[in-house]
């Protein structure tokens, strides 16, 4: 018995309310599917794309100041 067969003859024998969840899995299925085809035909984004608009700073890796850090520590 095919996949389809198979599925409509337990479509006939379920109840309602887990119809509705079957439905969702499907539609989630299927909306999934087509996100993963659609991303894979973008190109890739071009390397480099930014460069020479900033500079980082030599001191990017160097500690917050302590009154940042405090805040951050309240917060978090």
């Amino acid at each position: 018995m095919a996949a389809r067969e198979q599925l409509l003859n337990e479509i006939a024998q379920t109840p309602d309310v887990l119809l509705e969840e079957v439905l969702d899995f499907l539609l989630f299925a299927k909306a999934r599917r087509t996100q993963q085809v659609s991303e894979q035909k973008k190109s890739p984004r071009p390397f480099a794309l930014c460069a020479g608009e900033f500079t980082v700073p030599p001191d990017f890796n160097a500690p917050l100041p302590d009154e940042i850090r405090v805040i951050l520590r309240a917060r978090f």
